[in-house]
């Protein structure tokens, strides 16, 4: 995927990891029209790998991120905690770090479990 504006929000398929963490490329902007789509490939891949125990999302292809998008990225940390699974961001670009460090999220989205 590309980080035109009109571009989706993608992440590549999980990938078999011995260490039990799904991975996953973020790619797009993670907007209001995008956010679900994320959603959904984060809970599959999950789904996929239900003996998860660590989730990471590389950002470092993610281009803008607006409030919806910053609530999903909040909604699948809420849900990794809940179940137990790790949550990290990696690669945070420095406008995804503006946003976090704005809304007062940033050490919220770092606490994994």
């Amino acid at each position: 995927m590309t980080t035109s504006p009109d571009a989706e929000p993608g992440a590549s398929p999980a990938s078999p990891d011995p260490s039990r963490t799904v991975r996953l490329v973020l790619t797009g902007d993670l907007d209001y029209d995008t956010c679900g789509n994320l959603l959904q490939q984060v809970q599959l891949a999950l789904r996929e790998h239900e003996d998860a125990e660590e989730l990471r999302l590389d950002c470092a292809e993610l281009g803008a991120v607006d409030s919806m998008g910053l609530s999903t990225l909040l909604q699948i940390h809420r849900a990794a905690c809940r179940d137990g699974i790790g949550f990290h961001l990696d690669n945070i670009g420095p406008v995804l770090k503006r946003l976090l460090d704005l809304t007062g999220t940033y050490e919220h989205l770092h606490s994994t479990r």
